[in-house]
């Protein structure tokens, strides 16, 4: 028989030496939602404050009180694994006992840890009405931290491989031609997974898109190039895939703040008969969305933390620094003119060579 709390989100409040000792079976899922207690269970204590979750399988000797006369306030709900199979994978049934064996005594996420603040702010647009929509919230909640037990079940495995290696693995095989032509629909293939997820892969692991790569890898190739007098800037547009004149000479300008025409001739004369002239110095292109690895978005000269450019940067640049075209890209035997050579070169070498 289910009770009153099953997928129904309950608000308890406990004054004093009052408590709450659940005994039905399955799985609980407190949030801490004011005040401050204690929850004590084979023979353990644990101080509980507001924003904290734990989740526990209730039928053991378990019991949650308020601390002295203090006012203990949270919002509870229980689930039976059992009823929830239909949403497993036949792999994550196959490890269902071992992750039910990590909610024993219990499991507990401290208030301000990504996990507990996701769920913390999904309890509080949970809508007060037991309908459809109210128990979405809640199974929303279950699959969060589920997801996360299921992950630590994973890691502890011998050959498991995270997402960061998979990627890495997987632009190890890719040229930088690769990443230049083949379509998002045939990159998502040799990823693994469908175009929406690699999209969110990208900004999840590298901080900005699938687009934005492409872009400054075409830019790339542009630069490279136009460095031969052989080629003719509509002939560089094509082989950089701009079929607009137009649209290439407007993107170049904006990465690089001189037409192609321009920074060709700043590139091939001798510097020292032909000084170069005062040119705006451009800002990296992805400065605005805080998606450059040398600047910030707040000022062109404020550095990045290490730590952000580290984190923003060190997957990618670990990956694509197996890639041995970008090398012949960057065309590192013949350095950029000023007043462009150190913000291309510094964001270049920043991002694709972070790690190398």
């Amino acid at each position: 028989m289910l009770t009153d709390d099953y997928l129904t989100l309950r608000s308890v409040r406990l004054v004093g030496a009052e408590t709450w000792e659940p005994r039905e079976p399955g799985l609980r899922f407190v949030f801490i939602r004011g005040g401050a207690g204690v929850f004590t269970i084979s023979s353990a204590k644990h101080r509980l404050t507001q924003g904290d979750v734990f989740v526990f399988r209730a039928g053991s000797s378990g019991n949650l009180c308020s601390m002295g006369d203090a006012e203990l306030v949270f919002s509870m709900f229980s689930v039976l694994v059992e009823h929830m199979f239909p949403l497993f994978s036949v792999s994550e049934i196959s490890q269902l006992q071992n992750l039910m064996d990590n909610f024993k005594p219990a499991r507990f996420y401290a208030a301000g840890s990504p996990l507990a603040t996701d769920c913390q702010q999904v309890v509080g647009t949970t809508p007060p009405q037991f309908n459809l929509d109210h128990r979405a919230h809640l199974l929303r909640i279950v699959a969060l931290i589920l997801g996360e037990e299921f992950k630590s079940l994973r890691r502890g495995q011998p050959g498991f491989v995270s997402m960061e290696q998979h990627l890495m693995q997987v632009f190890e095989k890719l040229s930088a031609n690769d990443l230049l032509t083949l379509s998002t629909d045939e990159l998502s293939a040799k990823f693994g997974c469908s175009r929406r997820h690699l999209s969110r892969l990208f900004h999840q692991h590298f901080g900005f898109s699938v687009a934005a790569l492409r872009m400054e890898l075409r830019m790339l190739r542009a630069v490279s190039l136009l460095r031969d007098a052989q080629f003719k800037v509509n002939q560089v547009a094509q082989q950089c895939g701009f079929n607009h004149l137009g649209l290439f000479n407007n993107c170049f300008k904006r990465r690089f703040g001189a037409s192609p025409g321009r920074w060709r001739a700043q590139s091939l004369a001798p510097r020292a008969a032909n000084p170069a002239p005062a040119i705006k110095q451009p800002d990296c292109p992805l400065q605005s969305n805080g998606m450059c690895p040398v600047f910030g978005a707040s000022h062109p000269h404020r550095p990045l933390e290490p730590a952000a450019v580290h984190l923003k940067n060190s997957t990618l640049g670990a990956a694509l620094s197996h890639t041995t075209e970008l090398d012949e890209l960057m065309g590192q035997t013949t350095p950029l003119p000023p007043p462009l050579a150190r913000p291309f070169e510094s964001v270049y070498h920043t991002r694709f060579n972070a790690t190398a």
